[in-house]
């Protein structure tokens, strides 16, 4: 009787196991599924970017140094340089 139980019990939990993994597999077959986690991974990843005041190269935004009228630099020595040759 107890050996009925285990090997039922065994059954189960192994048909529970394989019903879990083939409800992973599907999900992630699934192509919307599957176009909206890229697209979101895709949308985290990206950062805007601004031009350097003074050569005119692309920085990442969290990168770039701010004057006070917002003009973005790609480093301090850009803005002390723009501000040199402001004056």
């Amino acid at each position: 009787m107890i050996v009925r139980l285990i090997v039922f019990i065994a059954i189960f939990f192994t048909a529970w196991w394989l019903y879990r993994k083939f409800i992973t597999f599907k999900g992630e077959q699934s192509p919307a599924k599957s176009e909206k986690a890229k697209s979101s991974k895709k949308e985290e990843s990206q950062e805007s970017m601004v031009r350097c005041e003074e050569c005119q190269t692309f920085t990442p935004r969290s990168h770039a140094i701010h004057d006070q009228e917002a003009r973005p630099f790609c480093s301090a020595e850009h803005l002390k340089q723009f501000n040199k040759n402001a004056l």
